[in-house]
């Protein structure tokens, strides 16, 4: 019986297809990355839902719910060295001074500038609520800076002070970037924002 020799194996050469991208797969790899950052970069910003202002009563009962839906806000901060001096020239008592300095010695509270205007001419009068501080802003067109005592989680809500009327209050901040137009409160509304110290 004649036993025939297996044929030795050769390696099968590959298409050279498999070994490089098409550009066509590139492209579409490059487009759904653009889209997923697009997509980070609203949800921070706090796009895509429309008016951001949510009722008082609501905000006040699901504070916790609607942390995703806040607006991300990046602020100057204050050096802890500076805070009394910085303190001194805002409109809060003496014990809302102590109680703040005590809290930046604790390391509980940082204190950031919010440079605050009427970004639509209508003016009006908004209040900010940190945590228990809360501080009345008349709006004008020149940016008038509030000081802000910012727990850790970083949470201001912003709410008219004065009858909004028909056309809402349209406040504005000077952030870290530069000046920012904030949605359009009306009555009822609250504007909760996430402030970035930096």
């Amino acid at each position: 019986m004649h036993k025939e020799p297996e044929p030795a194996w050769k390696p099968q050469p590959q298409p050279q297809a498999a070994d490089k991208p098409s550009g066509v797969r590139m492209a579409l790899i490059g487009l759904a990355t653009c889209v997923i950052m697009a997509g980070a970069g609203v949800h921070f910003m706090g796009g895509g839902h429309g008016n951001t202002a949510t009722p008082a009563a609501e905000n006040n009962t699901q504070d916790h719910d609607n942390s995703a839906n806040r607006m991300g806000i990046p602020l100057t901060l204050i050096a802890s060295q500076k805070a009394a001096q910085a303190l001194a020239k805002s409109d809060y008592t003496e014990q809302e001074q102590a109680d703040i300095l005590a809290g930046i010695k604790r390391r509980d509270i940082r204190l950031v500038a919010m440079p605050v205007y009427d970004a639509t001419g209508a003016g009006g009068t908004i209040t900010l609520i940190c945590g228990p501080w809360h501080h009345t802003v008349h709006l004008s067109p020149t940016p008038q800076t509030v000081i802000l005592p910012i727990t850790i989680s970083g949470n201001v809500d912003i709410i008219p002070a004065s009858d909004p009327g028909p056309t809402g209050i349209g406040s504005g901040a000077i952030t870290v970037f530069g000046p920012q137009t904030l949605p359009i409160m009306y009555k009822g509304d609250t504007l909760p924002l996430t402030v970035i110290a930096q």
